[in-house]
């Protein structure tokens, strides 16, 4: 699959969909064409951040825990919501390669969850999370 259309792809999922913390924040698409790029640098550059902020990486799954979940008391927007996240991982997992989330700061948190495309380009989606 070309990269293109896993970005249209990851652009559908995530359309509309807020990443809920203390702040709803909407998710963006990331794209280094250059191949095998030092990631953790180019999140430092990327999020303003000084290069003293730590870089804090977990799991896919860790990160989507709350949201990929449905609850008893969720209502039927609520439950489409977390069915759309569920989609929205499955693609991250399906298509991409090696995905993993990235933090960048404290408080108010630059969000990178990326991969690898088959041509070796890294993709994937950022967000902010706002921690206090």
């Amino acid at each position: 699959m070309e990269d293109r259309e896993i970005i249209q792809q990851l652009q559908q999922a995530s359309q509309g969909l807020l990443w809920l913390s203390e702040s709803d924040y909407p998710f963006e698409i990331i794209y280094w064409q250059e191949k095998n790029p030092i990631i953790e640098e180019k999140l430092l550059q990327n999020s303003d951040k000084n290069s003293d902020k730590t870089i804090e990486t977990i799991t896919l799954e860790s990160f989507f825990k709350s949201a990929t979940r449905e609850q008893d008391w969720h209502d039927r927007t609520e439950k489409e919501e977390v069915r759309r996240y569920q989609t929205l991982v499955k693609l991250l997992q399906e298509k991409l390669t090696d995905v993993k989330v990235y933090r960048v700061g404290e408080i108010e948190i630059d969000v990178y969850i990326l991969g690898k495309t088959e041509s070796g380009a890294i993709c994937g989606l950022s967000t902010k999370v706002v921690e206090t």
